[in-house]
C-alpha cells in the first residue's frame, strides 16, 4: 500500500479524515485532529492514538507509524511495547473506567436507584467488557455483551447500551481512546447488528383466577419467597430485591419504602398483610431476601426465571396486573388500588382522600387479596 500522501498543507488545511497509506490516518475527534493507526490483529480492528496534531507533526506521526509496523511485524503487540506509549503504559480497564464514571456522577443523579441502575449496567450486563483496556473495546465486543438481553430485556439492553457510551463517550473526550464511539449506533446500524426488538407492549399477566393455584405451587426458596412476597404486595421487582430490614416496621405491620428506591420519587407505605408477615418469618438485619454473593441481594432475574419454570408464558412485572383487575372487579376504588401501586396518577380529591384514612382502607383490601391468593394453600 502506498504510503506518505499527505503534505504540511494538506494535513494544516484537514477537515475530515485524511490517510497517509499503511494505515496512517488523520481523524477528527470533536474540535480537534488526531493522528491514529488502524491495523488487524487476531481477526479484530484495532485503533491506535498517535497523539493530537497539535502534539505530533506529520514527520513525527510517521516516525511513530513505522515504529508500529515494525512490531506488528515481529508478532508482538504495540500497545505494550511502543516507545512512546512507555511514559504512560498503564490504560485503565474499561471496568475500572465505569466504576470511576459512577462514582463521580453519582452526586449528580436523583437517589440512589439511578446509581443502582448504572451499576447493574456497567457490573452485570457488560461484564464481558470490564477487562478490556478502555481503549480497545470495540463495536464486535458491545454487540457481543448486548446481544443476549437485546430481545429479552429490550429496556435494560437500551439503557446498557447507553450507558456504555456515555463512559467511551468520556474515555475519548479524556484522549484515552480514538474512533468512533462503538456503542452510538443509528436505529439501522442497530437494528443489522442486534435484530429488530419487539415493538413494547403490556406485561403478560397471569389470570388472577389462575393465581392460587400458581400460588400454592410457588416453592420454598429464596427466590420464592421473595415472589410470594412482591405477589402479596403487589411490588415491582426492584423494590423487593432490595427490600431492607431497617424499612420494616414488624410491630405495625408496615413497610416503608424510601423515594430513592421508588419509581416515582416518593416515599411508599405498604400494609403488610398476615401472609406477608408469614412469608418473611423472622425480623432479621440488612437485606430480606439475600443473594449467594455476600451483601447482595437475589438476582435481577432470579424471580423471573423461577416464573418462567413454573408457567412459562407470564412476567413477574403482570401480577400488578393480575392484582389491579381483582381489585376492580371485585369493587375496590381507584382511590385504594391505586395508591397501592404507587401510582402518582391521581386527582386533587384522590390526593386528599389518600392523605387521612387509605393506609388502614387499604390494608382491609390488601387482606382480602392475601386471603384470596394462599386460599389453595390452606
Amino acid at each position: 500500500m502506498a504510503r506518505y500522501k499527505l503534505t504540511a498543507g494538506m494535513v494544516k488545511a484537514a477537515k475530515g479524515s485524511l490517510g497517509d497509506g499503511g494505515g496512517l490516518w488523520l481523524m477528527p475527534r470533536g474540535e480537534k485532529q488526531y493522528w491514529v493507526f488502524i491495523y488487524q490483529r487476531h481477526g479484530r480492528r484495532r485503533e491506535m492514538g498517535l497523539g493530537p496534531l497539535e502534539a505530533v507533526s506529520l514527520a513525527d506521526a510517521r516516525d511513530k507509524a513505522d515504529e508500529v509496523r515494525k512490531i506488528l511485524h515481529a508478532g508482538r503487540d504495540p500497545f505494550r511495547e511502543a516507545s512512546f506509549r512507555q511514559v504512560d503504559n498503564r490504560v485503565p480497564t474499561f471496568g475500572d473506567y465505569a466504576d470511576e464514571y459512577i462514582k463521580d456522577h453519582a452526586s449528580q443523579w436523583r437517589g440512589g436507584k439511578t446509581e443502582i441502575g448504572w451499576k447493574s449496567s456497567l457490573e452485570v450486563h457488560a461484564k464481558g467488557l470490564r477487562k478490556l483496556p478502555v481503549n480497545e473495546v470495540r463495536r464486535a465486543d458491545v454487540v457481543r455483551v448486548i446481544k443476549p438481553i437485546w430481545h429479552a430485556k429490550a429496556e435494560t439492553a437500551k439503557k446498557t447500551l447507553d450507558r456504555i457510551a456515555a463512559v467511551l463517550e468520556l474515555a475519548t473526550d479524556m484522549e484515552l481512546r480514538t474512533g468512533p464511539n462503538p456503542a452510538r449506533m443509528d436505529a439501522k446500524a442497530r437494528e443489522k447488528a442486534l435484530g429488530t426488538q419487539a415493538a413494547a407492549g403490556n406485561h403478560d399477566s397471569m389470570p388472577y383466577a389462575d393465581l392460587p393455584k400458581f400460588f400454592a405451587s410457588i416453592p420454598d426458596s429464596m427466590a420464592g419467597r421473595a415472589l410470594r412476597f412482591l405477589i402479596l404486595n403487589a411490588n415491582r421487582t426492584g423494590e423487593v430485591r432490595f427490600a431492607d430490614w431497617a424499612e420494616i416496621d414488624m410491630e405495625a405491620s408496615v413497610w416503608t419504602i424510601p423515594a430513592t428506591r421508588m419509581k416515582e420519587p416518593r416515599e411508599h407505605r405498604i400494609p403488610l398483610t398476615d401472609a406477608a408477615i408469614a412469608v418473611l418469618g423472622e425480623a432479621g438485619e440488612g437485606l430480606v431476601f439475600k443473594g449467594a454473593r455476600r451483601d447482595r441481594p437475589i438476582g435481577e432475574v432470579a424471580m423471573a426465571k423461577l416464573l418462567a419454570k413454573e408457567v412459562g408464558k407470564y412476567t413477574v412485572h403482570g401480577f400488578r396486573t393480575s392484582f389491579r383487575t381483582w381489585a376492580q372487579e371485585h369493587g375496590y376504588p381507584d382511590e385504594l388500588a391505586e395508591p397501592a401501586l404507587a401510582h402518582e396518577k391521581r386527582s386533587k380529591v384522590q390526593r386528599a382522600y389518600a392523605r387521612s384514612d387509605v393506609l388502614e382502607r387499604r390494608r382491609e383490601m390488601m387482606e382480602a387479596w392475601s386471603r384470596y391468593c394462599v386460599s389453595e394453600a390452606q
